[in-house]
């Protein structure tokens, strides 16, 4: 018999395969040993037919010469070899043939079973997917009913009257009879102690005691509201004062803070920095479209130099830190501006302390990250290959935008029309004067609806998850056109993709997002928020002194707390990758959690470096930009009474517009990487992908093989 036609013969068997590629019981070692079973070899011919057998994986040709030499050595006559029984022949093939079939069986087993459940995840996947459907609607479905109840408080909100009175009480200095004072004008109390509601307005406060202030006041008579309304007699009182602190626009007594008082006019502290937002309506349009230029501009810099732009950023966005602790340390001491306002004083220190705790964790950060950061840029130049065939995509930014900026007008407008909900009562009061001694005048004040503002928490909920959604739009449009790129031809002439002509990829996963997936999306985005505010409830419950007396309730708060936030961690990760998955394939939320789940628990090292890689190219970034918003506004705020709450709403605004621009290359990069683990499992393992460029392909063996050696 003919053996190096039986090798030939062997060689295009059709060898039964695992759903990845691997081989399964049939071994091609076994074909060759029956195929040969009637003839002996020489030494000579194993040598010649070693490289036709070692397409079939690693091959020992010297155990074959040794077990053929022995089988030789075994007969009579070494002579008489060709003369042997063909049976005898037969059945050492057999057995040897039976050897290492058995061999092989085993090694498969082994293999199946550690990759058992990549096989049959991955086994569905067959690349991208151009017919889709409409996924998670029950999800989509709540996230309208959410939507509706946030508009009926909305409207419940936006027609009460009381926020005009809110409004004025928080902008302006008001008197008692509910008129705004003049610009230059201030509040003074005549008689604080006993009727806090009785102000008057005057040009100056007084700053000495036993002086004498004149003021016409329409004095009544009457017995009823109603009645007094009507009278528009006035008459000259005179008041005998105490000395005061100016502070905005309210004469404070010298032992009394002005944020003290505003308390006890009005119990509502919260309410007045909330109020603070009416006054910053410019400053906020502003903000927007500084962040809107400082993340375009990034953008375009990172994609002509990503490594020099990033070294550039970190040293930025530490000097802004700085640069921003030691001016909020600064006015916090001026002896002139908050000299008497000690809740504004201990804010401005807080955030004071809380940036430089930022400067120096982001200082330790870097340090530790050094290495990935360097390593990001590496792998932003990748994407901004992909971003040159892929222009729509940076219009995919402005989009996201306009849908943010929507969403927080929305949103702090609906915020100021809940807490400045409330009621305007008038009654009419006995005031204490130097001449005459008493008179009787009708009194306004504005009392808020406290049950109406644990409703702001339902907004707040709804908000978070909203900003969400909008974000993960575009990670979405991002994530399936990178994938329809990644997954087509790659030309070696024009060093480029070839993309259907017909089916432009940006163009598809834009109607393919907004047509089939945001169900998947409003999904997405909830889980995280929601596991947050569980989060929250348990670490409170955990502080509350009621808790403390019992100690095995507290180790459990404490116990839940820990593994809510344990869950939080990766909840927030699988549901990133199973939305790339969803981009990709086009299947529902929990189909693609199990695909993301296989895949990140068979890589789990290579799946976290290439998070951080994604990660760590934008977050610098966005510090960046959010930190320069932020500092320009300071500047321009530096004239409101209570800048606090507004800078904290522009950093989250100009932090959600920096994600809205930056995102693109974190999803760019991350969804390249995750493709690239897709290619390989499907066309058999390591080093076996189709579709990626070389270029991908080089880097990854440079940059991050070697931290794979143990996973794949």
């Amino acid at each position: 018999m003919n053996i190096a036609l039986s090798i030939q013969s062997a060689r295009f068997t059709p060898i039964k395969t695992s759903p990845i590629g691997f081989p399964l019981a049939v071994s091609p070692l076994r074909v060759f040993m029956e195929s040969a079973s009637s003839d002996v070899m020489h030494s000579r011919e194993i040598d010649a037919l070693s490289p036709a057998l070692s397409q079939f994986g690693t091959f020992d040709t010297n155990a074959l010469q040794h077990t053929q030499s022995q089988r030789i050595r075994s007969l009579p006559r070494a002579s008489d070899y060709r003369r042997v029984n063909s049976e005898n022949v037969s059945l050492f093939g057999r057995k040897l043939s039976s050897e290492s079939s058995e061999l092989d069986e085993k090694e498969d087993v082994q293999l199946l079973t550690s990759q058992s459940a990549v096989s049959s995840t991955l086994s569905r996947f067959k690349g991208p997917k151009t017919r889709r459907s409409c996924t998670d609607l029950i999800a989509l479905v709540v996230f309208f009913l959410y939507w509706i109840g946030m508009i009926v408080l909305a409207c419940y909100a936006f027609t009460r009257d009381s926020n005009r009175s809110f409004a004025k009480y928080i902008r302006n200095s008001v008197d008692f009879q509910g008129n705004t004072c003049d610009k230059d004008s201030y509040l003074y109390f005549p008689d604080l102690e006993r009727n806090p509601d009785f102000g008057v307005c005057v040009d100056e406060c007084p700053d000495e005691d036993g002086d004498t202030l004149r003021v016409d006041l329409p004095i009544t008579n009457a017995d009823s509201v109603a009645e007094a309304r009507d009278s528009t007699e006035t008459e000259e009182v005179e008041f005998e004062t105490y000395a005061t602190n100016t502070n905005a626009y309210i004469c404070a007594p010298v032992d009394v803070s002005s944020e003290q008082l505003v308390e006890t006019l009005f119990q509502d502290s919260i309410g007045r920095f909330v109020g603070s937002l009416s006054e910053c309506w410019s400053i906020l349009l502003i903000s927007c479209g500084i962040t809107l230029v400082t993340s375009f501009i990034y953008l375009l810099f990172l994609r002509i130099c990503g490594c020099v732009v990033l070294g550039i950023s970190m040293v930025g966005v530490q000097a802004i830190l700085i640069y921003g602790s030691y001016r909020s340390l600064q006015a916090s001491l001026d002896p002139y501006s908050y000299r008497h306002d000690h809740r504004t004083k201990q804010s401005l220190q807080l955030l004071a302390v809380v940036l430089s705790c930022s400067a120096v964790l982001f200082f330790l950060v870097v340090v530790f990250m050094i290495q990935r950061l360097f390593m990001a840029g590496i792998f932003i130049t990748h994407a901004s290959r992909v971003l040159l065939q892929l222009k729509k995509l940076l219009l995919v930014p402005f989009l996201i935008f306009l849908m943010i900026i929507a969403l927080y007008g929305w949103g702090i407008q609906v915020s100021l029309s809940i807490f400045g909900a409330g009621t305007t009562t008038s009654r009419i009061a006995r005031i204490a004067a130097s001449s005459p001694s008493t008179i009787h005048v009708v009194t306004e004040s504005f009392q808020v609806n406290t049950k109406l503002r644990w409703l702001f928490l339902y907004h707040l909920l709804g908000m978070y998850w909203s900003i969400a959604f909008v974000l993960s739009i575009g990670d979405m449009i991002t994530a399936t056109a990178v994938s329809f790129w990644y997954f087509s031809e790659f030309d070696n002439v024009a060093a480029r993709k070839k993309l259907n002509k017909w089916r432009d990829p940006v163009t598809y996963a834009l109607r393919s997002t907004f047509s089939y997936h945001l169900g998947t999306l409003a999904l997405t985005s909830a889980a995280v928020p929601f596991i947050r505010t569980s989060r929250s409830v348990y670490h409170n419950l955990a502080k509350r002194n009621d808790l403390d007396t019992n100690v095995a309730v507290s180790c459990f708060a404490k116990c839940c707390c820990c593994c809510v936030w344990c869950f939080d961690c990766c909840l927030k990760y699988f549901c990133k990758e199973a939305m790339y998955i969803t981009a990709i394939q086009g299947s529902g939320y929990f189909r693609s959690a199990k695909l993301a789940f296989t895949l990140l628990t068979s890589n789990l090292l290579r799946f976290g470096s290439v998070d951080r890689i994604g990660h760590s190219s934008v977050f610098i970034g966005k510090l960046i930009v959010c930190s320069t918003t932020c500092l320009i506004a300071w500047f321009l705020s530096s004239q409101m009474y209570s800048p606090v709450l507004p800078l904290l709403a522009i950093a989250s605004m100009s932090y959600s517009i920096a994600t809205a621009f930056m995102t693109i290359y974190e999803t760019t990069i991350n969804v390249l990487l995750l493709c690239f683990t897709l290619d390989e499992n499907l066309h058999g393992g390591r080093g076996k992908s189709v579709y990626a460029p070389r270029s991908l392909i080089r880097s990854i063996d440079s940059q991050l093989r070697p931290k794979w050696q143990t996973i794949l």
